[in-house]
This record gives C-alpha cells, structure tokens and sequence, in this order.
C-alpha cells in the first residue's frame, strides 16, 4: 500500500532527525497506527501505538489527554484483536487519566 509506505518513510525520517520525545513524532506514529487500524493490520497497530505511548510518557505528565487518547487507541486495537483482558486495562487506564483532567460528567470520561 503506497500510503502505509509514505507514512512509514516519513515516520523514519522524523526518527532519524528528531528527538523521539517530540509531539510531531508521536501524531505521524499515531496517525500510522490509525491507518494500520483501519486496514486489519493490528499486530502493527498495537506495536506503533505502544511506540507512540512510551514515547508520549516521556515528555507530557501522566494525566495529559494524549495520552489518555493513545490508552483509548491501543485499547480499541487490543480489543479488535480479542484481547479483552489488555484491552479493559487500558480503558481502566484511560479512564483514570481522563478523570484526572477533566469532571465525571465530560463527554470524554463519559465514553469511556
């Protein structure tokens, strides 16, 4: 697929010449495992948006919505490829950094 290929070469380039404690690293990684995602690709999913959260949780505090944001992801890929155990702590994860940031009634804690 030419698409996953750009998006991998770019994510390459971003590694070479970036730190990996960069934002703009972790969307283009977040953005590849969306695409990954939505083609059926979870095993690559699951490891580019583990990548993407190690990475995040480096450089932004533990209650910081994106990393909220890439516990959701990683949930709903774990949980695609039938991994409900993984798959429930990440959500639990999720919940509880949302819960942190923002009140019991927002939409984003809701949904969780």
């Amino acid at each position: 697929d030419k698409a996953i290929n750009i998006m991998q070469q770019c994510v390459g380039i971003q590694k070479q010449h970036l730190p990996t404690s960069r934002r703009d690293l972790c969307a283009s990684l977040n953005n590849l495992a969306t695409y990954y995602y939505k083609k059926g690709m979870l095993h690559e999913a699951i490891g580019t948006l583990e990548e993407c959260l190690a990475s995040i949780r480096t450089f932004l505090p533990p209650e910081h919505p994106d990393i909220g944001m890439t516990l959701w992801n990683l949930g709903n890929a774990y949980k695609e490829g039938k991994n409900v155990v993984k798959a429930t702590e990440l959500f639990w994860e999720c919940l509880s950094v949302r819960e942190k940031r923002l009140h019991a009634t927002h939409p984003d804690v809701i949904a969780v």
